[in-house]
């Protein structure tokens, strides 16, 4: 016996066995599905930003931990202060009043820069009493040179607005529950909105509290919500397209319905998965669903319609399990084996949550396959009423009279199977453009273009790029023997020059500033006065950190930057390392981090992960399904003219829909080769049934597949792109867009299985354009 026929043995084995002791099969599923479900809950949270899509133990994700650690900074709330009357000593007190509420009352705060702390150091560290002092002490800072002057434009972008910037780091949270843990920005924003509103503000002064973590937090905010909305709009999609699509196939009313319920429960296995690998869940993972529930469902509407078939020719319903799950369980064990590496080859990415949503789909598809061959066939025979009408073998009149299964056929003998040369030239000529287009497709270069942009959270960041030249912050982390030393202190200076040249950089915050602010733009000779210097800045805003004691041996420099994008980030980056090498020349370490820095290494690790799975994804199904089928030539036809035909075709439609590529859309081809394999299996494996059982001739047999796999093929592929296509309208664009990639991959896959394999089986069976066969009867047997 070999080892194909004893896997089929064992899949007739748990049909037959499932069939038999129904209720126990059905409670052991139940049992161990609540079981799921209760780990999951127990261990999922609900998670979200940049550094979720980066190496834990990488450099970058090293040097930011540090930065928010060792300086208690890295997270920056703007809060953009407006006023007719800006210089107004009372407007500048009521500044001054805000910025030392933030210091003192906000444990989190590090420093709180604004413009009161600039005026202050242009009047002896006092509030002026007139506005004519205060605009004099703030010519006299713009006067100390281009740093301070730099400082200035930035507190005061435009006339009548000016910004506090509060820095802080890590927060201590307290728990919510396991899903919904209290987010470090939602504490800050909470307590810097307290602290506004206690602060008395004089009439017309208008304040705004903006910045990346408050827009996170308003789009983490929405999450949950619109999880809910979508998948309830989905199941609702769902349950009517299975009830439409498959009620003429099995005509037993709710029955319908048990694919899908097999389905639903693999989802509840795939939470327990989660729990139990302690996954997160975060936006990218909501992208699981569509390939766990559309494979779950086409598994399940595949064994459902054979049952139906075998009880259709006479067998009982215990035999018609058996036969079914050594069968067609047969083609769902090697198309879920390929699916599974497929998936897999997201493990080559760089990307942490892309891995986990390999992972957690794979864990789907596994237990999809289990259910389906054990779960599903004791619901059916369970839930047999009988009723089925056997079909007479003597009758003569066609074997199906369903309208979908007629027409597909048909079509089949009369163009794609029966003009196959003609097919194979369109589809080429397609593919080919698909294949230009592939590169052309651009990445996401921001991460804050992933999140809902119609908030007003959204629209006060916007604003707040607009109004500011320098809305986005990095730092240097400078480490030497002697760091606060009048010897390195004037080589930062140098630095810091260096970095202001360049038009990207605006501004500047750091204790050099700071010393040499108070010094006339000087560092001073001694030690001593260097101490002294420190010691009456320190606290007064204008340092990068409340003490420097907290950090004897390292130094924060913040640079202010232009709103920077795409390549020039990695530009402006090796810039400020190339600088550090020409001018720190005494330090024994240099790290330059922010969230520029965070958002540069996902938007590259996302592309850079592309091509690798791709290449993994398609060769590993080529190998696998070679050995399934033992044939080179078998496992080309369909990986090529299904798989591989759909990757292309998706990404030419991903082109000319603009669609850009992202953390869930790069699975692209994965999900292509899970989705578009399982639809070619199942085709070629109804074929070569029909040729060597049925004696078909391979235009009839590849008519006849199709037609037979019509329903339950279009059952699934329809369920999942009506259902899931609802994630098109999602206000999350990294999901919108993945809706329409997950669209596009089912929809080709249905093209190429459906057009592009009968026209290949059909040529390379004969080895003629069938055409010219006039045996069209064999087609409608």
């Amino acid at each position: 016996m070999t080892a194909g026929e004893r896997i089929q043995d064992g899949l007739e084995y748990a049909g037959r066995y499932a069939a038999r002791n129904q209720v126990k099969t059905i409670a052991v599923v139940l049992v161990t599905a609540l079981l799921a479900v209760a780990i999951g809950v127990a261990g999922i949270q609900m998670s979200m930003g940049m550094t979720l899509y980066i190496e834990d133990d990488s450099q970058t994700a090293t040097d930011w931990e540090t930065l928010k650690e060792d300086f208690e900074t890295g997270n920056n709330v703007f809060i953009i202060v407006e006023s007719g009357e800006l210089h107004d000593p009372k407007t500048i007190r009521a500044i001054d009043r805000l910025d030392r509420r933030y210091a003192e009352n906000i444990d989190e705060t590090t420093t709180v820069t604004s413009l009161a702390d600039v005026i202050r150091q242009g009047n002896g560290g006092e509030i002026p009493q007139t506005e004519a002092e205060v605009e004099r002490a703030i010519d006299r800072v713009r006067a100390q040179g281009p740093e301070s002057a730099a400082m200035v434009d930035r507190l005061e972008p435009e006339s009548g607005t000016t910004i506090i910037l509060a820095s802080y780091g890590n927060v201590d949270t307290f728990d919510r529950g396991a899903f919904l843990p209290q987010r470090d920005s939602d504490i800050i924003y909470d307590r810097v909105q307290t602290e506004t509103g206690l602060a008395p503000l004089p009439p017309g002064v208008t304040t705004t509290i903006t910045g990346q973590p408050v827009f996170e937090n308003a789009a983490f905010g929405l999450m949950l919500p619109e999880m809910i909305t979508l998948f309830a709009g989905a199941f609702a999609l769902i349950f009517t397209v299975v009830y439409l699509v498959m009620r003429a196939k099995v005509e037993r009313g709710w029955h319908v319905f048990l694919p899908l319920g097999t389905a639903i429960v693999a989802l509840l296995y795939m939470v327990g998965a989660m729990g139990v690998f302690g996954f997160d869940f975060n936006a990218i993972m909501l992208g699981v669903m569509p390939i766990a529930l559309g494979l779950g469902i086409d598994y399940g509407l595949q064994i459902h319609s054979r049952y139906v078939e075998e009880r259709e020719s006479g067998c009982s319903p215990e035999t018609a399990a058996a036969v079914t799950t050594r069968t067609t369980g047969r083609a769902l064990l090697i198309a879920m084996g390929a699916t599974v590496i497929g998936l897999g080859s997201l493990l080559v990415s760089s990307v942490p949550p892309v891995r986990q949503f390999g992972v957690t789909s794979a864990m789907a598809v596994l237990a999809s396959m289990a259910l389906s061959v054990t779960l599903l066939p004791a619901l059916l025979v369970r839930f047999d009423g009988g009723g089925y009408a056997e079909r007479d073998p003597n009758d003569t009149t066609p074997e199906s009279s369903d309208w979908l299964e007629t027409g597909t056929e048909r079509f089949t003998s009369l163009v794609t199977g029966g003009k196959p040369l003609v097919t194979l030239i369109i589809a080429l000529l397609l593919v080919t453009g698909g294949a230009y287009a592939y590169p052309q497709v651009e990445p996401n270069q921001e991460m804050m273009d992933f999140w809902p942009q119609d908030l007003d959270a959204k629209n006060d960041i916007d604003r707040l790029s607009d109004t500011v030249d320098s809305p986005k912050v990095m730092y240097v982390s400078v480490s030497s023997d002697q760091v606060y030393s009048p010897e390195t202190f004037r080589e930062l200076a140098r630095y810091q020059k260096l970095m202001l040249a360049n038009d990207q950089v605006n501004a500047v915050q750091s204790p050099v500033l700071a010393v040499q602010m108070a010094n006339n733009g000087e560092i001073p000779e001694t030690n001593g006065q260097l101490d002294a210097t420190l010691a009456k800045q320190t606290g007064s805003g204008m340092m990068s950190v409340r003490d420097p004691s907290q950090t004897p041996s390292r130094v924060l420099l913040t640079f202010y930057v232009n709103d920077v994008e795409g390549e020039e980030v990695r530009t402006l980056i090796d810039e400020f390392e190339g600088n550090a090498d020409l001018a720190l020349t005494g330090a024994n370490d240099v790290r330059i981090t922010g969230k520029p820095v965070l958002n540069r290494n996902v938007i590259e690790n996302v592309t850079a992960g592309l091509t690798p799975m791709t290449v993994i994804s398609f060769t590993l199904g080529f190998i696998f399904l070679a050995l399934a089928f033992r044939s080179i030539r078998v496992s080309a036809i369909i990986v090529v003219s299904v798989a591989g035909s759909a990757a292309l075709l998706v990404a030419g439609g991903m082109y000319l829909l603009s669609v850009p590529w992202n953390p869930l859309t790069i699975t692209m081809s994965s999900l292509t080769l899970g989705i578009g394999v399982t639809y070619g299996i199942h085709i070629y494996e109804r074929f070569v049934f029909e040729t060597e059982t049925h004696g078909r001739p391979p235009l009839g047999a590849a008519a006849t597949s199709v037609g037979k796999l019509s329903r339950p093929i279009i059952g699934s592929s329809f369920t999942t792109i009506f259902g899931f296509g609802i994630l098109v309208v999602s206000r999350f664009p990294v999901l919108a867009n993945f809706g329409v990639t997950t669209v596009l991959a089912i929809g080709f896959s249905l093209v190429t299985a459906f057009g592009i394999l009968p026209a290949v089986l059909t040529v390379v069976s004969t080895g003629t354009d069938p055409s010219d066969d006039t045996d069209t009867a064999s087609t409608t047997e």
